[in-house]
């Protein structure tokens, strides 16, 4: 467990590099043959996290999902030009438990190999596309041990339809150990209630509920258990502006545009008041 200069614990700070049409809410509508086709703003909301970070003079881990990598190789390079950890989000964003093991090995193995190959230093981490790493694809850290990841940032230890290993442990831990290897989980944050595991983390839960929530579940894991968070956050979360589309989501419901005009000024908060790192560095790998 680091912590900054100061003794303040050093929480992980990300982002899921994805376009805005590039998400399980919009799978039924937008397949991955038909990605072409819509207007791509990943490059620039890109940039427009990278500004944020630059400004709160914080560094974070950037997973990458490689169909952008091929296409934008320059938003790669900008993220690793400004010190910031490149990690691996695989290449198609699907969904790990709908892949048989020799199609996921594929994509990460060759989404890990692209962005080492671009920035020329190894990838250590890996995360699902949305937190795929489930009851039912436990195999796959199996696989990432083999494809020579140091840690992994899948497992959200909450109840969800989607996704989520809600018996997990919540704080990062040794996940996978074989022959002299090891795989850290750095799972997504949740803080304790009554017995029950409630979700932290970003993403929609730091758009559509209030700051307050975020920054009090926040400071109960950092002062009172003495442990790190994981914050993530998307691109398009950035950009109020994007195309609309009308969809049901998986969950029958989608949250995609709920909160898209305040994301920006919650995260200048967080970043004001939170220390944070790239994930290697808080785990020490």
């Amino acid at each position: 467990m680091a912590a900054s200069a100061n003794g303040a614990l050093l929480n992980g700070f990300s982002v899921d590099v994805e376009d805005w049409y590039q998400v399980a809410d919009f799978e039924a509508v937008v397949g991955l043959d038909a990605w072409d086709r819509y207007e791509s703003r990943v490059a620039r909301n890109t940039d427009r996290v990278l500004a944020l970070l630059d400004e709160a003079g914080v560094k974070g881990t950037f997973f990458v999902l490689t169909w952008n990598a091929e296409r934008h190789p320059e938003i790669v390079r900008s993220i690793a030009s400004a010190g910031h950890e490149v990690a691996c989000h695989g290449h198609a964003h699907r969904l790990i438990y709908e892949q048989s093991p020799d199609a996921f090995r594929d994509d990460v193995t060759r989404a890990k190999r692209l962005l080492e190959d671009i920035t020329g230093t190894p990838v250590l981490g890996y995360r699902a596309p949305s937190f795929s790493i489930t009851s039912r694809s436990l195999w796959a850290l199996d696989v990432l041990l083999d494809a020579g990841f140091r840690y992994d940032s899948s497992v959200f230890p909450v109840r969800d339809s989607l996704y989520g290993l809600p018996d997990a442990q919540r704080f990062p831990y040794v996940i996978r150990e074989r022959d002299g290897s090891r795989l850290l989980e750095f799972p997504i944050t949740t803080t304790r209630l009554r017995g029950r595991n409630l979700p932290l983390g970003g993403g929609g839960y730091l758009r559509m509920l209030p700051y307050r929530y975020m920054a009090w579940g926040m400071r109960r894991v950092n002062r009172d258990e003495r442990q790190p968070t994981v914050v993530y956050v998307h691109p398009w979360e950035v950009d109020p502006e994007q195309p609309r589309m009308r969809t049901a989501g998986r969950r029958g419901f989608s949250t995609h545009y709920v909160g898209l005009a305040r994301t920006e000024a919650k995260l200048r908060r967080l970043l004001r008041e939170f220390r944070f790192a790239p994930l290697r560095d808080v785990l020490g790998v």
